[in-house]
């Protein structure tokens, strides 16, 4: 079964996590996040045991920013064989991915990407009648 780990800065991921704990329940979703006190190698070690524990499973690492450090903290894991990272983490992404039941492709993961992105937009833009019970 296919492993999701996110990682972030602050509290970021953590926050993430429960959230996904909240619509599935017992669905273990892993967090490792950049703080002040222990910086990118406090991360870098959190990570590393993750991995330790996970054997040969799939994982999918998210992370919150294309380039910061979270996200070039785990970049050395996608030489794991079964290992794909994806930046910009979102809740609609993440959404999709606590769903999985069993291992992803790497196409499956695209689509998630281009569904999430559509889930991110100006509502002011959005033409929408809100009746009186909405208010």
């Amino acid at each position: 079964m296919m492993k999701l780990l996110l990682v972030s800065h602050g509290d970021l991921a953590a926050g993430m996590a429960s959230v996904l704990s909240n619509f599935f329940g017992m669905r273990e979703v892993s967090s490792a996040c950049v703080s002040i006190e222990r910086g990118a190698q406090g991360l870098a070690e959190d990570v590393s045991a993750f991995f330790d524990a996970c054997g040969d499973e799939q994982v999918v690492i998210c992370s919150d920013l294309m380039g910061g450090s979270a996200n070039q903290t785990v970049m050395p894991w996608l030489e794991r064989e079964n290992t794909v990272l994806v930046a910009g983490m979102n809740l609609p992404l993440l959404l999709q991915l606590a769903m999985v039941t069993g291992d992803v492709t790497l196409d499956e993961v695209r689509g998630m990407v281009e569904e999430a992105r559509q889930g991110v937009v100006v509502m002011n833009d959005l033409t929408f009648e809100m009746g009186d019970d909405d208010e």
